[in-house]
């Protein structure tokens, strides 16, 4: 039976001859999809009310009453909610209290809590109408790339940055392929002497394959041969980077051309129609770049790293800047390491004695304490706003630079 009120249909009282079961009467394709689009609205209001319901539940701290050790898991045990899905479910309620438009929103249907869900990852309460209309007709797949890179605050035609997109990577696997990546985790974790995110031990394993796994006991032919053996575009008049993945162009952070720039194997310039039309030449001369990686023993010269597998030579004097390919110009570097100095996290100079130098942002020598009632954000740009080439001080000089007031510009 129809309810024009609710424009629903009872569930038990659908009557079959109404969708032509049994019979030899079409379905009737509007009503039913009237009904799929009311189940959606009840489904986004129950949503929106349940969020209210958990807001009061972290006041009250309703796990605590029942005897659980957690809200997380009351969700879990009660709701039936896993624990990435309780986690969402409660920052998402929790941002909805200051969004009060995202919130009608989902109340009403307008909105599914998915496309919600992604959205509270931006909004704020002056962005949330601007928000909403770009997120209007669109799918949840397409709200997903509308939000991908951008931060808090952010408006939907603001400029991506390609560092901050996250992708998700999900893989079902046996139980010794699960073994396999544990102990390659530790190996990884033991070498390097910290914790490894999945993200550079995936990253590490890739170009371990792609490579062939050039290591200390690799021969002088992979010594010499480019850590980068893959295709990076840059557009000449945007100069935005992709990277091609199984048939696919990725945008990626104008770091990681940097980065490939230092030690890669260049195709030479492209024309429209994608054809090479260059000779493909290695950044570093085989000889050389094997002269050096044998010279720091197949290993990360950064003070404590002990990372000796898929190292990548860096210019210490950036080809930007004029650096040449010599042995006294570069250094070995493990993956990590070398992403945190074009990124800006760490600096590699050589002193006048031409003993390679390494400090973090802020100009204290690698692995310091931060200099005491010293803000290691203001610090850091501060010491970028001193001469960007330090190339002949050694680490006294540039220390003591870094603590000199700099003029506002």
């Amino acid at each position: 039976m129809f309810d024009r009120e609710n424009e629903s249909v009872v569930p038990s009282e659908l009557d079959g001859a109404a969708f032509g079961r049994g019979r030899d009467v079409a379905p009737d394709w509007r009503q039913l999809d009237r009904q799929l689009r009311g189940v959606a609205r009840r489904r986004a209001a129950l949503d929106a009310e349940e969020a209210r319901w958990l807001v009061l539940a972290q006041q009250v701290e309703l796990h605590r009453r029942l005897g659980y050790a957690s809200l997380h898991e009351y969700l879990e045990r009660t709701l039936g909610y896993g624990p990435r899905a309780a986690r969402e479910r409660l920052r998402v309620a929790s941002a909805l209290q200051v969004l009060p438009r995202t919130a009608a929103a989902l109340a009403r249907g307008e909105q599914s809590y998915s496309a919600v869900r992604e959205l509270t990852r931006v909004v704020r309460q002056d962005t949330e109408r601007v928000w909403l209309d770009a997120a209007a007709g669109k799918t949840v797949h397409e709200i997903e790339t509308l939000v991908a890179g951008r931060k808090p605050g952010d408006l939907p035609g603001d400029p991506v940055d390609p560092a901050e997109v996250r992708r998700v990577v999900s893989f079902e696997v046996s139980a010794e392929t699960y073994a396999l990546w544990r102990d390659a985790r530790l190996a990884l974790e033991l070498e390097r002497g910290e914790a490894v995110p999945d993200d550079e031990l995936l990253r590490a394993l890739c170009l371990g394959l792609l490579a062939g796994a050039p290591g200390p006991s690799s021969g002088a032919g992979k010594r010499g041969r480019a850590a980068y053996q893959i295709a990076l575009m840059q557009c000449p008049d945007c100069e935005r980077v992709t990277q091609d993945g199984g048939g696919r162009a990725v945008e990626v952070p104008a770091t990681v051309v940097e980065r490939a720039r230092c030690d890669a194997r260049e195709l030479g310039r492209v024309d429209g129609d994608g054809l090479a039309v260059a000779k493909p030449t290695q950044t570093i001369p085989a000889r050389v770049r094997a002269a050096v990686v044998a010279r720091d023993h197949g290993r990360c010269r950064v003070p404590g790293c002990r990372a000796s597998r898929w190292v990548e030579v860096h210019h210490v004097r950036p080809r930007a800047q004029g650096g040449p390919h010599t042995m006294a110009n570069l250094v070995s570097l493990c993956g990590g390491h070398h992403d945190a100095v074009h990124a800006g996290r760490l600096k590699i100079t050589r002193s006048a004695s031409g003993e390679v130098v390494f400090t973090h942002a802020d100009g204290r020598p690698y692995g310091a304490p931060p200099r005491t009632g010293d803000d290691p954000v203001t610090a850091a740009v501060r010491v970028d706003r001193v001469d960007a080439d330090h190339v002949d001080l050694s680490p006294g000089q540039l220390t003591e630079r870094s603590r000199r007031p700099v003029p506002r510009r």
